[in-house]
């Protein structure tokens, strides 16, 4: 982990040296060498990101000596790095992943908030004393999931309220350090980013999967998590460099 303080400060940090709000999706095809192919896509797009997420499915063919020198790499070129692996168990299981994952240097970690407020909250307590960050998945970018998420739940005071919205309202209330909506939500996004309890949000689903960044931006999406538009792109770099130009034309209009 790159510093002691929290990792809304630290991400925060980042973004504001590199002029960038993207988080690179490190979603790499599988094969061999992929730690060394993730160092040289990190070293050769770091000056245009904040950050990267690292997938299960990069995670799991990964020593954990190999991923704690991706990460002590990611920490050198100032950047953060988040296990998206949306934790989902009880909590004692959940707090033995969260401390392996603290050792191999991750700054964050995502959450699947179906473990209920009292899970979530104990993870969070955990992350937080082990000064890592917790994102909770609060509506997914991928179509066909409406039904769920707009499930009704009745809440402890007896009043309906859709999933979508308790699952952002537990974010809140046990201080997570932000919220994974799918950029392709515009509606969600502005609804969750009028809220009096502002919370950062970070947004996965653009370009390839259907996201508009502009769109996006002006919906509420503070952080970009963007992974195959730049990593399968024919020049990788330069469509890094455009799309970091497109956020900084956002933030002066």
């Amino acid at each position: 982990m790159a510093e002691s303080y929290d990792f809304s400060n630290r991400i925060a940090e980042a973004s504001r040296i590199k002029s960038s709000r993207i988080i690179l999706a490190l979603d790499l095809a599988d094969g061999s060498d992929l730690n060394q192919v993730a160092l040289r896509t990190i070293s050769l797009l770091e000056r245009y990101i904040c950050a990267i997420k690292l997938n299960f499915h990069l995670i799991l063919p990964l020593s954990s000596s190999e991923l704690s020198e991706l990460n002590r790499n990611v920490h050198s070129y100032g950047l953060q790095s988040v296990a998206d692996i949306k934790l989902n168990d009880i909590p004692s299981t959940n707090k033995i992943a969260i401390s392996h994952l603290s050792s191999m240097g991750f700054d964050a970690i995502t959450v699947n908030p179906f473990i209920g407020t009292a899970g979530l909250r104990a993870a969070v307590v955990h992350t937080h004393k082990l000064r890592l960050g917790i994102l909770v998945l609060v509506y997914m970018k991928k179509m066909g999931v409406e039904r769920r998420y707009s499930i009704n739940f009745l809440s402890s005071n007896c009043q309906f309220t859709l999933l979508y919205q308790k699952f952002f309202q537990d974010a809140i209330t046990c201080r997570a350090d932000g919220v994974i909506v799918g950029a392709n939500r515009l509606e969600i996004l502005r609804e969750i980013s009028c809220k009096k309890d502002r919370i950062p949000i970070y947004s996965p689903g653009l370009g390839v999967q259907g996201g508009n960044i502009k769109q996006a931006a002006n919906y509420g999406t503070d952080y970009f998590i963007i992974g195959r538009s730049i990593i399968r792109s024919k020049d990788p770099l330069k469509t890094a460099k455009n799309l970091q130009h497109q956020l900084v034309r956002v933030n002066v209009d």
